[in-house]
């Protein structure tokens, strides 16, 4: 009885081992998968280089643009400078459009001009 005893319980230890290595596993899988759809959502980031006209101070017009873009959904940073006239927002373009916030900025009462990588800017 006690030989049978001993074999129910080293056989009931081996399958708990399996189940703990299966849930060990599906957690490795999950991490594995949420690591690759953060590195597909920093790829959709986009960076918007900007010079807007029309600020008067740091502090109501500067840091105003920045703390309302920064209540947008799909903001990442908002860093704008009344020193640089200028302004670099960082966003998911899957979340909030470069025409948005563009808007959102000229509802403000800015002029906005968006400065492309060659130098070249078009004006909105």
């Amino acid at each position: 009885m006690k030989q049978l005893s001993k074999k129910m319980m080293v056989v009931m230890l081996m399958g708990v081992t399996l189940m703990i290595g299966q849930f060990e596993m599906k957690g490795q899988n999950h991490a594995v998968k949420n690591t690759e759809l953060n590195k597909n959502t920093a790829m959709m980031n986009t960076v918007l280089h900007l010079k807007i006209k029309g600020m008067h101070c740091q502090e109501g017009c500067a840091n105003g643009i920045d703390a309302m873009l920064k209540e947008r959904e799909g903001i990442i940073k908002s860093e704008t400078s009344f020193d640089e006239s200028s302004s670099v927002i960082e966003y998911d373009s899957k979340l909030i459009s470069e025409e948005t916030i563009l808007n959102l900025i000229k509802e403000r009462g800015f002029e906005v001009v968006v400065i492309a990588e060659k130098g070249n800017s078009t004006s909105h």
